[in-house]
């Protein structure tokens, strides 16, 4: 299983984002996960920032055993001395939606059904802990939450404070050099639309790749591309909105275009796997992934991503329990919450 290598900085990087965010949880109670590596700090996050009771719960995963989770995580809780406000288990995140003020969309809690939300008490609310455009209709029924009058905001990942996407960048930088891949006089093409694509170019060109973006919501498939394709040692995949294929298939880019000593570096998106590996064309890292989920996340360069947003998606939870109590009302409490610039609507 996957652990913090330094305590003392997670320490420092936990209180820095709560003072940042001006995190406060006094008098609220949270129910989120926990997990392995820097996934583990959700928790220890709300209890720092003083929220009442928090119910993490976990479940056996390809990350490590349930078991295993639950004592690393009641270790890391006694050396923040929280231990006291943080229940920690495998059961199902249902049997404490009865006291959680705050509910996060993270993937042990998840799915959050009707059964979870007709339990939640009155002044509750649900965080999801990234923009709502990444949102999947299975993890959370909204139309439950409407029925009971539960908000559900996101978290702005572009706000000034948090950037996310520029990990992104480093994130593609880290995939290459353990590749062998030295970036620098490199030939790399990027593919990728948005935030992810305009981040990984800016760090390629800073680190001087030879680097062209690919955006296939916007840009042609041309025999120019090909002729670049031919010289490229590698390709980035970081495609994270279009749900078509976008190297293989009817739609991407033909494989057959792609030089067996071409490293393909797939952070997210709709790949041909089957015809790559029919080519002979390394794909890093190897795991397969469904469309719409990332083979490696932001979390991989380092805790700081996952501590800064899982804070601010805390404090968006925080806005809209405040405003539950303040108006009682589930629109107003809506737009009471959304005067935060971190927090997102749909």
């Amino acid at each position: 299983m996957r652990k913090i290598s330094n305590l003392s900085r997670t320490e420092k990087l936990i209180k820095n984002a709560i003072n940042l965010f001006e995190l406060d949880l006094k008098g609220i109670s949270v129910l989120t996960e926990t997990a392995s590596g820097p996934f583990v700090t959700t928790c220890l996050i709300a209890a720092v920032a003083g929220a009442d009771q928090v119910f993490a719960v976990t479940r056996d995963s390809r990350y490590g055993k349930a078991q295993e989770v639950i004592e690393y995580t009641m270790r890391l809780a006694k050396f923040l001395n929280i231990q006291n406000r943080i229940t920690i288990s495998d059961d199902d995140s249902s049997k404490y939606a009865r006291y959680a003020n705050i509910v996060t969309n993270l993937g042990f809690v998840r799915p959050i059904n009707k059964t979870l939300i007709e339990l939640l008490p009155r002044d509750s609310a649900i965080s999801l802990m990234w923009e709502p455009w990444e949102f999947r209709q299975e993890d959370v029924d909204l139309e439950a939450c409407k029925q009971k009058g539960i908000p559900v905001l996101g978290t702005c990942e572009t706000h000034p404070q948090l950037l996310i996407f520029r990990y992104v960048g480093m994130l593609a930088l880290k995939l290459l050099l353990e590749e062998d891949i030295e970036v620098f006089r490199s030939t790399i093409l990027v593919v990728g639309s948005g935030h992810f694509g305009i981040e990984i170019m800016k760090v390629m060109q800073a680190n001087e790749a030879k680097a062209i973006l690919f955006d296939p919501l916007q840009d042609e498939i041309s025999y120019e591309l090909k002729g670049f394709i031919s010289q490229c040692d590698a390709i980035v995949i970081a495609e994270h909105k279009a749900r078509f294929s976008v190297i293989g298939g009817e739609t991407g880019i033909p494989v057959n275009w792609i030089h067996s000593s071409t490293t393909i570096i797939h952070i997210c998106g709709e790949i041909d796997y089957i015809s790559l590996e029919e080519n002979e064309i390394l794909k890093m890292p190897p795991r397969k992934v469904m469309p719409g989920f990332m083979t490696v996340t932001t979390d991989y360069v380092g805790p700081r991503p996952v501590i800064d947003l899982h804070t601010a998606g805390l404090k968006v939870g925080e806005e809209m329990v405040r405003g539950m109590r303040v108006t009682g009302d589930y629109e107003q409490a809506i737009q009471y919450a959304l005067k935060n610039s971190l927090v997102m609507d749909f």
